[in-house]
């Protein structure tokens, strides 16, 4: 008999049973397809070999150079000035800041006039006692002759002598005032006592000057200077450094102008006498010679346009390289590739990097001189950096485009 509660009850739609079939059909589909998937296949993790840039050994046959730098400096300079008074009645045309001139020629002329005027007085008078000494010396004469024969007296005679040596001292004197005179006369004419240029001029056409001024600054061009300042630890490879009559040294004194370096050859001149006491260095001279030449270019032109090379000018900052001592069998690479504990990396053939002692020399610029005699010619050396490195570890070499390290 059925209760009033049972016939109360709703039965289930049929779409709630539709939703479970879907639900565990979803489940064991789910479950069979992840039981039945395939085993991934199994590898072996990638190996990295790191790619290095390498070059090949070559021994440099070729002296050491000693770099250092400095300021162009002229051999000589003078400060231009007169002897004499007078007014400037000529000025050479080249009388200019930056103008050339040659040894001799007259850069300043002062009123000649009244300077001859003395002269010619001087030499006068100097006439007027030559003719009294030739008078006297007569008279002296005449007066012995007389004296001889008891014709004159012996007064009269040394009197004459007395004023014959007073003459011929008169003579000695004013040869010494037409020599003053002859001086005055050539100081009106200032001349380049060597080929130089201008620096400054301070003086017009129709200034009167005075003894001690002065008229301008004047250095000499055929020849400059730089003076290099060195440690003792680069000077030791520049063989009879102390020592001039071993001949000259070269040197080569290069500059960077308009983006681009042009170089002279030189030689050592001398070296001071003493260490400075301040920077405990050795200054060493390097000259050039014909400074106005226009300089070689260092490398290539990358410019369209065509320059012009410059002179080696006054004032020019310069860097500096002597010839040092020919060391045999040694080579250069850039000091990056000098690795740590003075030593370097080698790729072999088959691709393993080589961790390699070398003796380390000096230091040029930015290259590292080195000596590793049991390394042979042709040694692909790595130049390029690695994070992480170990002796005998596998490396790809590429050999680098630019050439060998030399």
């Amino acid at each position: 008999m059925e209760t009033p509660n049972t016939l109360l009850k709703p039965r289930r739609p049929l779409w709630f049973f539709a939703c479970i079939a879907i639900l565990g059909f979803g489940v064991f589909s789910f479950v069979m397809l992840k039981a039945l998937r395939p085993a991934p296949e199994q590898r072996d993790p990638a190996t990295l070999v790191p790619s290095v840039t390498t070059s090949p050994l070559a021994w440099r046959d070729a002296p050491l150079l000693v770099n250092g730098n400095g300021i162009v400096m002229p051999t000589a300079a003078i400060v231009i000035s007169s002897q004499v008074s007078g007014e400037v009645v000529s000025l050479h045309p080249q009388f200019v800041s930056g103008g050339a001139l040659q040894a001799g020629d007259t850069m300043i002329q002062i009123d000649p006039r009244t300077f001859e005027a003395n002269l010619e007085e001087a030499r006068a008078n100097q006439a007027a006692n030559q003719a009294n000494l030739d008078f006297l010396n007569k008279q002296v004469a005449r007066l012995e002759s007389l004296r001889a024969r008891d014709f004159a007296g012996e007064e009269a005679l040394d009197d004459a002598i007395s004023r014959r040596a007073q003459t011929q001292a008169a003579i000695a004197r004013q040869e010494a005032v037409i020599l003053n005179r002859q001086l005055d006369l050539e100081r009106t004419s200032i001349r380049a006592p060597f080929s130089g240029r201008i620096y400054e001029e301070s003086v017009g056409l129709g200034d009167i000057v005075a003894p001690g001024r002065e008229l301008g600054r004047f250095y000499a061009s055929d020849e400059v200077e730089v003076v290099v300042s060195l440690n003792a630890d680069d000077a030791v490879f520049i063989p009879g450094l102390w020592q001039p009559e071993n001949g000259e040294r070269r040197a080569w004194v290069s500059v960077d102008h308009g983006g681009h370096k042009y170089e002279w050859e030189g030689y050592v001149h001398r070296v001071e006498s003493d260490i400075d006491r301040t920077t405990r260095t050795v200054d060493v001279v390097v000259r050039v010679r014909d400074p106005y030449t226009p300089g070689k270019l260092v490398g290539e032109l990358d410019s369209p346009i065509a320059l012009e090379a410059p002179p080696l000018l006054v004032g020019m900052y310069a860097d500096v390289a002597i010839e040092g001592m020919h060391l045999p069998e040694h080579f250069v690479l850039p000091v990056s590739a000098l690795r740590a504990n003075n030593t370097v990396w080698t790729a072999t053939a088959e691709g393993i990097l080589n961790i390699v002692p070398v003796e380390f020399v000096r230091q040029e610029g930015n290259q590292a001189v080195l000596l590793a005699p049991d390394l042979p010619e042709g040694t692909p050396l790595v130049t390029s950096d690695i994070a992480l490195v170990s002796d005998g570890m596998r490396v790809q070499a590429v050999p680098a485009a630019s050439g060998m390290v030399n």
